[in-house]
């Protein structure tokens, strides 16, 4: 029996099936995978003991290159039962890119899935990542291929035959004595760790985030009481796993909520549709263009998803709004990044209307938030635009094998330089208003590019908007926004001009309007990717 509230992932696990027992805990598809909580701790502690078996050791890390699927919770919650490290791995990367995050974390264990939704299949990009370890004279880690066929691969072994064939190895000790010797591993910076989840590395090479396991547990359970989520109720989130927004908003929040999470192998809209209105769905959690892309399907009726009481996700406030019409459910916003384990504050369904809809909610208990000018680290008034700086059990433990990037982004103190902008408004709310990066400084103004996002977002024929810097021979910088109009459109540049005016002051308005089919977006979470934006204007491609 777990201890009665554990703080690492296992004994999360063991806690919830001893109390929920057959109760589905994950749902992907259309029911094509379902596992009960007591199913995924069996699997899991089945899982751990096979990957001591192959010579994991606690704070060896082990891979996973998989869509949200059952056999990811089973990888990841069987590493934690033996004091490994998960890896989460972005199946969207290319084998450059997916060679760069293991030669970073030297997994011992990597388990690939044959054939995924994104670049191409892994059996297609695995020989040239093990080839970039042979270039560098690195140790190769041992590759379990999870096949949904029969499909094999030289030099790498079976995933599912490989859980067979030891399925009597020998049992652990106890989860929390495994974890507790990490620090005698080949890293002991990463004692506690649970995870490590790669940053987006839009301005340089990713880097690897270290989270612990008492602090994602704890967030997971400040994450779910704000949400109301209770046993029983069911939870629909596309955030893919290797990411925060599926591996604590969506996985381990509704793990430690004793809820039902549905997920989607791949995400489709009309998918999404069946799932919300088939499955009465309770609460949404992750992107917004889910909600977008389902409103806009011919069969689409609000009636039929009225056990959707609740979501979550980023978005303008016109949005927002005319979402929440849409639905009929109230619509909360959120904020967070990978370093704070994906959340920092979040509403909660009882706050005022403005404050769902044009704030990103409350910080949670025992997580400080600070705004500060960026250069001196002075703390600034309420309602004064600063640095978005963060302190408390949600923040990472480091960068793994870059002290120097740690100390960059974590001072003395334990405030974590988020790099964002934001400031804070009357009732403790928090506002995320952009990336320091992407604010555009006019002549002698800085301009939040949101701001103009969300007057664009409140024009009846935008449906979508973004907006980045240009640069200007007099005034340093000037705003352009790419749009993607609604299927039914008459607007011009011209009109959008006008529009704005009426609304902005003139150094906000922007200086060229430049309508797209779509929106580049990251691998991760489907967010809009203005670095590809400015490289685009950069190039002349626009």
């Amino acid at each position: 029996m777990a201890e009665l509230s554990p703080s690492n992932l296992f004994d999360v696990l063991d806690a919830a099936a001893e109390r929920y027992g057959e109760r589905e805990l994950l749902i992907v598809g259309r029911r094509q995978e379902v596992a009960t909580f007591l199913q995924l701790r069996d699997r899991a502690d089945a899982c751990g003991r096979v990957l001591a078996a192959l010579g994991v050791r606690p704070g060896d890390r082990v891979a996973i290159w998989m869509t949200n699927r059952v056999d990811w919770a089973v990888a990841a919650y069987g590493a934690a039962r033996c004091g490994a490290v998960t890896v989460g791995v972005n199946t969207r990367l290319s084998p450059r890119e997916v060679a760069h995050l293991l030669l970073l974390t030297r997994p011992r264990i990597w388990i690939a899935e044959a054939r995924f939704f994104g670049r191409g299949s892994a059996c297609e990009n695995i020989p040239a990542v093990l080839e970039a370890f042979a270039q560098r004279k690195v140790n190769a880690p041992e590759v379990l291929l999870l096949t949904d066929d029969e499909v094999r691969m030289p030099g790498t072994r079976d995933w599912s035959e490989s859980l067979a064939r030891n399925a009597d190895a020998p049992a652990l000790p106890p989860a929390a004595e495994m974890i507790a010797r990490m620090a005698e591993g080949e890293y002991p910076s990463l004692a506690g760790a649970a995870v490590i989840l790669s940053t987006s590395g839009t301005t340089a090479a990713p880097k690897g985030v270290v989270l612990g396991h008492s602090g994602i547990v704890r967030l997971a359970r400040a994450v779910a009481q704000r949400q109301d989520l209770k046993p029983g109720q069911r939870f629909y989130s596309v955030g893919p796993f290797f990411h925060a927004s599926g591996y604590m908003h969506a996985l381990l929040t509704n793990l430690v909520a004793g809820s039902t999470l549905y997920t989607s192998r791949p995400y489709t809209a009309q998918e999404a549709w069946e799932i919300l209105s088939g499955e009465a769905i309770n609460a949404y959690h992750g992107s917004i263009v889910p909600l977008q892309e389902v409103a806009r399907l011919p069969g689409f009726r609000k009636e039929k998803v009225g056990a959707l009481t609740r979501a979550w996700y980023s978005a303008p406030a016109t949005e927002m709004a005319r979402l929440e019409g849409l639905y009929g459910t109230r619509m909360c916003e959120v904020y967070g990044l990978t370093e704070t384990a994906g959340n920092v504050s979040i509403c909660h369904v009882s706050d005022p209307l403005d404050m769902r809809h044009d704030s990103d909610g409350r910080p949670h208990d025992g997580v400080e938030v600070a705004i500060v000018d960026p250069q001196s680290g002075a703390p600034l008034p309420d309602g004064t635009p600063g640095e978005i700086r963060v302190r408390g059990f949600n923040v990472m433990l480091g960068y793994f094998r870059d002290p120097e990037a740690t100390a960059a982004a974590v001072d003395a103190q334990g405030w974590l330089r988020t790099g964002d902008q934001g400031v804070k408004l009357p009732g403790g709310y928090v506002k995320f208003l952009s990336r320091i990066k992407d604010v555009i400084r006019v002549g002698g103004e800085n301009l939040s590019p949101l701001e103009v996002e969300e007057v664009l977002m409140g024009h009846p024929e935008v449906q979508d908007a973004a907006v980045v810097a240009e640069p200007h021979p007099r005034l340093g910088e000037v705003p352009v926004a790419f749009l993607v109009l609604r299927p039914i459109h008459s607007t011009t540049a011209e009109a959008l001009d006008a529009y704005c005016r009426e609304r902005l002051a003139n150094f906000k308005t922007p200086r060229r309007f430049i309508f797209v089919d779509d929106m580049p977006r990251s691998n991760a979470v489907n967010r809009v990717s203005k670095a590809r934006l400015r490289e685009m204007l950069a190039k002349g491609e626009v």
